[in-house]
């Protein structure tokens, strides 16, 4: 045996050296992985429909609410580009 086969052995005696050595097949791993969440977030921008989890979600208008708008309080219109949902939410200025 040659000098370099004794020292791989005795490192792989060593459980950190076990543990270092499989480091490069966990990254890859792990790259791969995130590719795929990459990929799968690619465009969706933005908040999603609350109908049909569309990206895009967002507001069209502001105004003041009808009822509350002397308070300060905002109306906002959301929409969805996907399915044509919209929402109002209010929208309290003061805090």
């Amino acid at each position: 045996m040659s000098l370099l086969e004794d020292v791989i052995k005795a490192l792989e005696r060593i459980p950190l050296w076990k543990r270092v050595s499989a480091l490069p097949e966990e990254v890859e791993s792990l790259r791969r992985r995130l590719e795929a969440v990459e990929a799968q977030l690619a465009g969706k921008t933005g908040p999603q429909c609350p109908l049909c989890d569309a990206p895009g979600f967002k507001r069209t208008s502001s105004k003041p609410d009808p009822v509350m708008g002397d308070l300060g309080v905002i109306q906002d219109t959301f929409q969805c580009p996907n399915c044509g949902h919209s929402e109002h939410r209010q929208r309290d200025t003061a805090s």
